[in-house]
Protein backbone atom coordinates (compact mmCIF):
# COMPACT_ATOMS: atom_id res chain seq x y z
CA UNK A 1 0.00 0.00 0.00
CA UNK A 2 1.36 3.38 -0.97
CA UNK A 3 0.49 6.76 0.52
CA UNK A 4 1.40 10.02 -1.20
CA UNK A 5 0.25 12.44 1.46
CA UNK A 6 -1.52 13.26 4.70
CA UNK A 7 -3.82 16.23 5.16
CA UNK A 8 -3.92 17.19 8.84
CA UNK A 9 -7.12 19.23 8.94
CA UNK A 10 -6.04 21.18 12.01
CA UNK A 11 -4.05 24.26 13.02
CA UNK A 12 -2.48 22.38 15.95
CA UNK A 13 1.32 22.74 15.90
CA UNK A 14 1.68 19.90 18.41
CA UNK A 15 -0.27 17.43 16.23
CA UNK A 16 1.79 18.57 13.24
CA UNK A 17 5.04 17.84 15.10
CA UNK A 18 3.79 14.40 16.18
CA UNK A 19 2.93 13.45 12.60
CA UNK A 20 6.21 14.85 11.23
CA UNK A 21 8.06 12.61 13.69
CA UNK A 22 5.92 9.66 12.64
CA UNK A 23 6.69 10.01 8.92
CA UNK A 24 10.30 11.21 9.34
CA UNK A 25 11.68 8.11 7.63
CA UNK A 26 8.96 8.17 4.95
CA UNK A 27 10.19 11.03 2.71
CA UNK A 28 7.75 10.17 -0.06
CA UNK A 29 4.80 11.08 2.17
CA UNK A 30 4.05 14.82 2.19
CA UNK A 31 2.31 16.26 5.24
CA UNK A 32 0.12 19.32 4.72
CA UNK A 33 -1.41 21.06 7.75
CA UNK A 34 -4.37 23.27 6.93
CA UNK A 35 -7.39 23.70 9.23
CA UNK A 36 -10.97 23.14 8.19
CA UNK A 37 -12.85 26.27 7.20
CA UNK A 38 -15.11 25.62 10.20
CA UNK A 39 -12.79 23.98 12.74
CA UNK A 40 -13.95 24.98 16.23
CA UNK A 41 -17.00 23.00 17.36
CA UNK A 42 -18.66 23.28 20.77
CA UNK A 43 -19.20 20.16 22.91
CA UNK A 44 -22.80 18.90 22.99
CA UNK A 45 -22.75 15.35 24.40
CA UNK A 46 -23.16 14.48 28.11
CA UNK A 47 -20.08 12.29 28.67
CA UNK A 48 -16.50 13.07 27.75
CA UNK A 49 -16.06 10.09 25.45
CA UNK A 50 -19.28 10.93 23.60
CA UNK A 51 -18.38 14.61 23.51
CA UNK A 52 -14.90 14.24 22.02
CA UNK A 53 -16.18 11.61 19.56
CA UNK A 54 -19.07 13.87 18.54
CA UNK A 55 -16.79 16.85 17.90
CA UNK A 56 -14.42 14.71 15.82
CA UNK A 57 -17.36 13.31 13.88
CA UNK A 58 -18.56 16.84 13.06
CA UNK A 59 -15.05 17.80 11.94
CA UNK A 60 -15.00 14.71 9.75
CA UNK A 61 -18.33 15.69 8.18
CA UNK A 62 -16.87 19.12 7.39
CA UNK A 63 -13.78 17.46 5.91
CA UNK A 64 -15.93 15.16 3.76
CA UNK A 65 -17.70 18.23 2.39
CA UNK A 66 -14.46 20.10 1.69
CA UNK A 67 -12.96 17.05 -0.04
CA UNK A 68 -16.05 16.78 -2.26
CA UNK A 69 -15.57 20.47 -3.18
CA UNK A 70 -11.96 19.90 -4.28
CA UNK A 71 -10.01 20.88 -1.14
CA UNK A 72 -7.36 18.17 -1.58
CA UNK A 73 -6.52 19.45 -5.06
CA UNK A 74 -5.95 22.93 -3.62
CA UNK A 75 -3.52 21.83 -0.90
CA UNK A 76 0.23 22.11 -1.42
CA UNK A 77 1.26 18.51 -1.96
CA UNK A 78 3.57 17.54 -4.86
CA UNK A 79 1.72 19.14 -7.71
CA UNK A 80 0.26 17.13 -10.56
CA UNK A 81 2.06 13.90 -9.58
CA UNK A 82 -0.05 13.38 -6.46
CA UNK A 83 -2.75 10.76 -6.58
CA UNK A 84 -5.60 12.26 -4.52
CA UNK A 85 -6.87 8.77 -3.68
CA UNK A 86 -3.60 8.12 -1.82
CA UNK A 87 -3.98 11.02 0.61
CA UNK A 88 -5.20 10.38 4.15
CA UNK A 89 -7.09 13.20 5.88
CA UNK A 90 -6.80 13.44 9.66
CA UNK A 91 -9.13 15.28 12.03
CA UNK A 92 -8.78 15.26 15.80
CA UNK A 93 -10.03 16.80 19.01
CA UNK A 94 -8.78 16.74 22.61
CA UNK A 95 -10.61 17.52 25.85
CA UNK A 96 -9.37 17.63 29.44
CA UNK A 97 -11.58 16.35 32.24
CA UNK A 98 -12.44 18.75 35.03
CA UNK A 99 -11.34 16.90 38.20
CA UNK A 100 -14.16 18.58 40.15
CA UNK A 101 -16.85 17.19 37.83
CA UNK A 102 -16.19 14.15 35.69
CA UNK A 103 -18.80 15.20 33.13
CA UNK A 104 -17.37 18.70 32.64
CA UNK A 105 -14.52 19.47 30.26
CA UNK A 106 -11.75 21.95 29.77
CA UNK A 107 -11.33 22.97 26.17
CA UNK A 108 -9.00 25.72 24.94
CA UNK A 109 -8.99 28.76 27.26
CA UNK A 110 -10.20 31.97 25.67
CA UNK A 111 -7.84 34.21 27.65
CA UNK A 112 -5.17 34.19 30.36
CA UNK A 113 -7.74 34.45 33.18
CA UNK A 114 -9.56 31.34 32.03
CA UNK A 115 -6.18 29.59 31.63
CA UNK A 116 -5.27 30.52 35.21
CA UNK A 117 -8.59 29.13 36.48
CA UNK A 118 -8.04 25.81 34.69
CA UNK A 119 -4.47 25.42 35.93
CA UNK A 120 -5.46 26.16 39.53
CA UNK A 121 -8.15 23.46 39.40
CA UNK A 122 -5.73 20.93 37.89
CA UNK A 123 -2.94 21.78 40.35
CA UNK A 124 -1.95 18.88 42.63
CA UNK A 125 -4.47 16.47 41.09
CA UNK A 126 -4.98 13.71 38.55
CA UNK A 127 -7.29 14.07 35.57
CA UNK A 128 -8.13 12.33 32.32
CA UNK A 129 -7.33 13.65 28.86
CA UNK A 130 -9.42 12.34 25.95
CA UNK A 131 -8.37 12.48 22.29
CA UNK A 132 -10.52 11.34 19.40
CA UNK A 133 -8.86 11.07 15.97
CA UNK A 134 -10.45 10.32 12.64
CA UNK A 135 -9.07 9.28 9.24
CA UNK A 136 -10.67 9.77 5.86
CA UNK A 137 -9.32 7.18 3.42
CA UNK A 138 -10.19 6.45 -0.20
CA UNK A 139 -11.88 3.07 -0.53
CA UNK A 140 -9.27 2.01 -3.14
CA UNK A 141 -6.62 1.79 -0.39
CA UNK A 142 -8.33 -1.39 0.90
CA UNK A 143 -7.96 -0.48 4.57
CA UNK A 144 -9.04 -3.67 6.32
CA UNK A 145 -11.46 -2.15 8.85
CA UNK A 146 -15.19 -1.55 8.87
CA UNK A 147 -15.73 2.21 8.37
CA UNK A 148 -17.71 4.31 10.80
CA UNK A 149 -18.87 6.62 7.98
CA UNK A 150 -19.00 6.62 4.20
CA UNK A 151 -19.23 9.48 1.72
CA UNK A 152 -19.02 8.77 -2.01
CA UNK A 153 -15.63 7.00 -2.48
CA UNK A 154 -14.28 8.07 0.91
CA UNK A 155 -14.44 6.10 4.16
CA UNK A 156 -14.23 7.54 7.67
CA UNK A 157 -12.81 5.92 10.81
CA UNK A 158 -12.64 7.30 14.35
CA UNK A 159 -10.75 6.06 17.42
CA UNK A 160 -11.00 7.52 20.93
CA UNK A 161 -8.55 7.04 23.82
CA UNK A 162 -7.85 8.59 27.20
CA UNK A 163 -4.79 8.93 29.41
CA UNK A 164 -4.48 9.95 33.05
CA UNK A 165 -2.19 12.87 33.89
CA UNK A 166 -0.91 13.91 37.31
CA UNK A 167 0.10 17.53 37.91
CA UNK A 168 2.24 18.72 40.83
CA UNK A 169 1.07 21.36 43.25
CA UNK A 170 1.66 24.55 41.29
CA UNK A 171 2.97 27.46 43.35
CA UNK A 172 2.13 31.05 42.46
CA UNK A 173 5.61 31.38 40.95
CA UNK A 174 5.10 28.33 38.73
CA UNK A 175 1.63 29.51 37.68
CA UNK A 176 3.12 32.88 36.75
CA UNK A 177 5.81 31.11 34.69
CA UNK A 178 3.28 28.93 32.85
CA UNK A 179 0.85 31.73 32.14
CA UNK A 180 3.44 34.26 30.98
CA UNK A 181 5.11 31.73 28.69
CA UNK A 182 1.86 31.69 26.66
CA UNK A 183 2.21 27.90 26.49
CA UNK A 184 -1.48 27.68 27.42
CA UNK A 185 -2.65 29.26 24.16
CA UNK A 186 -4.59 26.85 21.95
CA UNK A 187 -4.18 23.98 24.44
CA UNK A 188 -7.02 22.03 26.02
CA UNK A 189 -6.74 22.38 29.78
CA UNK A 190 -4.34 25.33 29.33
CA UNK A 191 -1.16 23.27 29.23
CA UNK A 192 1.21 21.53 26.82
CA UNK A 193 2.73 18.33 28.20
CA UNK A 194 5.68 18.70 25.83
CA UNK A 195 6.12 22.36 26.73
CA UNK A 196 6.65 24.26 29.98
CA UNK A 197 4.31 21.91 31.85
CA UNK A 198 6.61 18.94 31.19
CA UNK A 199 8.53 19.75 34.40
CA UNK A 200 5.41 19.58 36.55
CA UNK A 201 3.22 16.86 35.01
CA UNK A 202 3.47 13.22 33.95
CA UNK A 203 1.33 10.51 32.37
CA UNK A 204 0.27 7.98 35.00
CA UNK A 205 -1.83 5.74 32.77
CA UNK A 206 -2.20 5.52 29.00
CA UNK A 207 -0.09 6.99 26.21
CA UNK A 208 1.53 10.42 26.07
CA UNK A 209 0.53 10.97 22.44
CA UNK A 210 -3.12 10.89 23.51
CA UNK A 211 -2.45 13.79 25.89
CA UNK A 212 -0.63 15.68 23.14
CA UNK A 213 -3.67 15.56 20.87
CA UNK A 214 -3.87 12.32 18.87
CA UNK A 215 -5.49 9.00 19.74
CA UNK A 216 -2.75 6.41 20.32
CA UNK A 217 -4.89 3.72 18.68
CA UNK A 218 -5.36 5.88 15.60
CA UNK A 219 -1.62 6.48 15.31
CA UNK A 220 -0.97 2.74 15.44
CA UNK A 221 -3.48 2.28 12.62
CA UNK A 222 -1.72 5.03 10.64
CA UNK A 223 1.62 3.22 10.98
CA UNK A 224 -0.08 0.08 9.63
CA UNK A 225 -1.20 2.12 6.62
CA UNK A 226 2.44 2.85 5.80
Amino acid sequence: MRLDGIWLASASKRRSILLEDLIFEKPRIKLVCSPLIEDEISPKKPTLKETVFSITKMKMENAFLEISLGRLEELDFRGDSVDISKIVTIVSDTLVEDPDSFEQVFGKPSDILEAASMLKRLSGRKHKVWSSTGFIIHRSLNFNHIPDFEFENWLGYIWTDFSTVEIDDLSEEILFELLNSNSWEGKAGAYDLDGKMSKYARVKDGEKITVLGLSSTAMNKLVNLF
